[in-house]
């Protein structure tokens, strides 16, 4: 075999194991990463918004690489996506090492450059366009090799120049780079030439600062702006499959990967908790899950929040029909997100004004998700909801009918007060009320959930978890209750003599927690002694 046939060989074969390895460890060890990127963008098929990129350098790059982002939608587009691009980029790095004068191992150098892109892509700000940027970069480059007069090669790479910071933004800065390497690998001495083509490159950024109303930071880097190498996060990778199967509406799906996980984390707890909701199972296993107090039922949205958390937030007032609450979360997680725009958030908006029967906030966003490719069939069917008759979809018609019938001034952060007002305009809403009694449960605030018990369950025929009975004994024992008052809430009598046995070893064993523990471990009472907010 000769050594060019061995080159080849080994070239399809390196292609085709890397494209392997790249596909399988996005598709199988990242697939939500992924998704997630494509919830947080929202990318338009009309002219006003290819228009608008150019308000921005990296024009061209930015818009290949959103368009291809949208393919992230898709289970396994996103894996595909990026393989396709890294091979791209490979194979151009292959062809510029040839063009040097290598013959030997081209195929396997060439993985360097391209395996440092990959690993960036595990970054979740890392865009797509940054690779397309290199790619546009590689490929100006290659076409100034082909050119043999020195002096149109002058002439190209003056010009070139400044349009590659117009398509590719910062990355340009890697063309003048490659020229003067390539030069003198070629045995071309031409310092003037290579002084004038940084002095462009060094400069030209600084002049178009205004006209893309940049700092000079951002002249300098755009679109590096994010660029980082942390690594590989597994455990975020959990949290937002938590997060995209619930916003695919596999609840299901949401409730088997908290229990396989069961991460101490309170964004993956938020989202278990919503699970158990959905099944009329949160005071039932609310602490068989990391519970950091009622961090792990709302997600704060403050001066001081993550945007992330703040992205996730609305979910949970949708689930409860607090829908100004949802619209106000969807809102800020829509203009917090990195580019303030988010198919998730232009859904979730969507659904809201639809749930609120108001027809022209809803199809204002339904025309904006209809201008899409992978949105537009959901716009299409939520637009027939708009003109059917509620009864036909079961979920809307449920939605409708937690729709608060009064509104109060109060805080965003007052989620009791939001709270009764879902429960005082609807009692038959469980999953407000179960959300409230476990909010004071959680935040050991025993005093405020007898209250709320006594006034919508005690003697009604809304069940009584083990979780409310185990804080009813704390209550009446802290309130020195008489017989007649205890026997009033029917506590089974297990329980009664379970909270005497708990009481008797508590005290003593001085607060034995390794004790206590083998044994009540799963009790309210154990939470209400021991649990202690962890540093995230």
């Amino acid at each position: 075999m000769t050594i060019e046939r061995r080159e080849i060989w080994t070239r399809i074969i390196t292609a085709f194991v890397f494209a392997v390895c790249c596909f399988s460890f996005f598709q199988f060890l990242l697939p939500y990463h992924l998704f997630f990127k494509e919830q947080t963008q929202l990318f338009l098929l009309t002219a006003e918004y290819f228009i608008s990129y150019f308000e921005k350098p990296a024009s061209l790059a930015a818009y290949i690489g959103d368009f291809l982002t949208q393919f992230f939608y898709l289970r396994g587009g996103g894996a595909v996506t990026i393989t396709i691009v890294l091979l791209v980029e490979w194979w151009l790095v292959v062809v510029l090492l040839e063009r040097t004068g290598l013959k030997k191992k081209v195929s396997l150098l060439a993985l360097i450059p391209v395996l440092f892109d990959g690993i960036l892509h595990c970054e979740l700000f890392y865009s797509l366009s940054i690779s397309v940027a290199v790619i546009l970069v590689l490929f100006s480059f290659l076409v100034y090799t082909w050119i043999q007069n020195k002096w149109r090669m002058l002439v190209y790479g003056i010009l070139i120049l400044p349009l590659l910071y117009v398509i590719s933004g910062a990355v340009f800065l890697l063309f003048p780079l490659l020229v003067i390497i390539y030069e003198i690998n070629k045995r071309r001495v031409r310092p003037l030439y290579w002084l004038l083509l940084t002095g462009i490159a060094a400069v030209f950024p600084y002049l178009m600062k205004q006209v893309y109303l940049l700092t000079i930071k951002q002249a300098y880097r755009y679109p590096l702006a994010t660029l980082g190498m942390r690594g590989v996060n597994f455990t975020r990778e959990k949290v937002l499959a938590l997060s995209s199967e619930a916003y695919f509406g596999n609840w299901e799906r949401v409730y088997e990967l908290a229990n396989e996980d069961k991460l101490s984390n309170f964004v993956a707890t938020y989202y278990a908790n919503i699970a158990l909701s959905k099944r009329n199972e949160l005071p039932d296993k609310l602490l068989d899950y990391y519970q950091p107090f009622s961090q792990g039922l709302f997600l704060e949205v403050g001066p001081n929040s993550n945007w992330i958390d703040i992205f996730f937030s609305s979910d949970v007032f949708f689930h409860l029909g607090d829908m100004n609450m949802a619209q106000h979360s969807a809102m800020l997680g829509k203009i917090f997100s990195p580019k303030h725009r988010s198919s998730r958030m232009i859904k979730r908006l969507a659904e809201i004004n639809l749930v609120n029967n108001d027809s022209t906030a809803t199809r204002k966003y339904l025309r904006i998700l209809e201008a899409t490719w992978f949105h537009r069939k959901w716009a299409v069917e939520h637009e027939r909801m708009l003109t059917g008759k509620t009864e036909d979809y079961p979920w809307l018609k449920a939605k409708r009918s937690q729709i608060p019938t009064y509104d109060a001034l109060r805080l965003s952060s007052d989620y009791p007060a939001a709270l009764n007002v879902l429960i005082e305009s609807n009692p038959d809403n469980t999953y407000a009320l179960d959300y409230l009694l476990c909010f004071y449960l959680l935040n050991k605030d025993i005093r405020s959930f007898g209250e709320v018990f006594d006034k919508w369950c005690k003697g009604k025929s809304y069940r009584k978890p083990d979780l409310y009975y185990q804080a009813l004994l704390i209550k009446l024992v802290a309130s020195q209750a008489t017989q007649k008052e205890v026997a009033s809430y029917a506590i089974p009598a297990t329980m009664m003599n379970d909270f005497l046995e708990y009481t008797r070893i508590y005290e003593q064993s001085n607060g034995d927690l390794e004790q206590l523990r083998r044994r009540f471990g799963a009790t309210y009472w154990f939470y209400y002694h021991f649990a202690r907010m962890q540093k995230q």
